[in-house]
């Protein structure tokens, strides 16, 4: 697999969504890395610099926002989106997560077709402002949610999606 393809690391403790999820990632040509612990998912982070973390936020030993919070203080690992990709829905437990730093957060179920425009939106709306500035890579603030404007040019074939929900 090309290395200009983004690097996903998905960390989901539950087999069949991180399973559903990284194979139709992979179809659509990412690369992806799964992972079932919290804790390992710091590991593979910091070796493997993703870009893009998607983050359940009920997992084992460490919650989401306790591995976000380890994420943050990694200057390696700071500027990389982060997504809570949760069953965690209610407006408690979705405040707590933008306050923590999450750049958005997606409720489960998520149709795949949705999670991968998502990771194209937040990586393409990450990496603009950072080419200004050179360092290849930015960091979203608190509760931002990253936004996408309408181009005239046709977007990077190697983040160009056209699979819509069958909503």
């Amino acid at each position: 697999m090309p290395p200009d393809r983004p690097l996903v690391l998905l960390v989901d403790n539950y087999a069949d969504n991180r399973e559903m999820y990284a194979e139709y990632l992979r179809t659509l040509g990412f690369r992806v890395i799964a992972c079932s612990d919290a804790e390992a998912s710091l590991g593979l982070a910091r070796m493997c610099i993703p870009d893009i973390i998607l983050l359940e936020l009920r997992m084992n030993r460490m919650n989401g926002v306790e591995v976000l919070t380890q994420l943050q203080q990694e200057p390696s690992l700071a500027h990389v989106p982060v997504v809570a990709l949760t069953a965690s829905v209610l407006s408690y437990e979705r405040a707590i997560a933008m306050a923590a730093g999450f750049t958005e957060l997606l409720p489960k179920p998520c149709f795949p077709e949705d999670l991968a425009n998502a990771i194209v939106r937040i990586i393409t709306a990450a990496e603009r402002p950072a080419r200004a500035d050179g360092d290849g890579h930015s960091r979203l603030r608190a509760g931002q949610r990253a936004e996408s404007p309408r181009r005239a040019a046709a977007p990077s074939p190697s983040l160009a999606l056209t699979s819509q929900s069958p909503r």
